[in-house]
């Protein structure tokens, strides 16, 4: 708790008290820390939530895996990337399928998890990325906004391929993305493209194999398709009128 002389005077002026005194001011000092550091560890995920931006946070708990079947094949996977979260290792993912599959709640669930096990996380889509980084290349401040995407543990990039890029947009995704693949730090994407699509949102198709190649190297993929989850509910609601 940083409280640098306060364990030496706690131990000589504990030392001249009645056992019963003693031990009534041990039991006394244990519940306040520990109290101490909850609150403290409470306030640290709070902070660390805020920061990553989550705008609405999502949980594994809430996630309904049982609705669709390629959603039930990826549990297994996705629980066990999940759990390992909590022994400090950071996700890399990629969340492939149409909208309405829970891919951004999938991921959502991942970076909040890694803030709740003491890391940092940020969430944004790729369009921001791209024109905040294009903006600040017209600024000639484009070194600073880099450090903002890479100095996360886990950056999660929502919504890749809703805007097409041209070349130099594509160059300062790339720039991104390699910059944590050397790293070695977390990326997770969502997408509605299979990656032999990326070539249409990146200007070309060298650029989109690399992208790709840098994202997918040591990362879990997952497939979503078949039925949404709203039209699951809407089938649902059907039945019962």
């Amino acid at each position: 708790m940083k409280l640098k002389h306060w364990t030496k005077e706690l131990s000589q002026d504990l030392a001249t008290l009645p056992d019963t005194e003693r031990n009534q001011v041990s039991k006394l000092l244990r519940r306040w820390t520990s109290t101490e550091l909850a609150e403290r560890h409470s306030e640290t995920i709070k902070r660390k939530t805020l920061a990553a931006k989550f705008i609405r946070t999502q949980t594994i708990e809430t996630y309904n895996f049982e609705y669709n079947k390629s959603t039930r094949q990826s549990k297994s996977n996705y629980t066990k990337l999940y759990s390992q979260i909590k022994d400090g290792v950071i996700p890399k993912a990629v969340f492939v399928g149409n909208t309405g599959l829970g891919k951004t709640h999938l991921a959502k669930a991942l970076g909040l998890a890694v803030c709740q096990a003491g890391g940092s996380a940020l969430f944004t889509k790729a369009s921001t990325i791209v024109n905040s980084l294009a903006a600040a290349k017209a600024t000639h401040t484009l070194e600073h906004e880099l450090k903002k995407y890479r100095r996360p543990d886990l950056l999660l990039i929502d919504e890749l391929g809703y805007v097409t890029m041209d070349i130099e947009a594509s160059n300062l995704f790339f720039q991104v993305i390699s910059d944590r693949h050397e790293r070695g730090i977390g990326t997770i994407v969502t997408t509605n493209f299979p990656f032999g699509q990326w070539n249409q949102i990146f200007a070309n198709d060298s650029i989109a194999v690399v992208i790709v190649e840098r994202l997918t190297a040591e990362a879990e993929v997952f497939y979503l398709e078949g039925e949404s989850y709203p039209q699951h509910l809407k089938r649902l609601q059907s039945k019962k009128t």
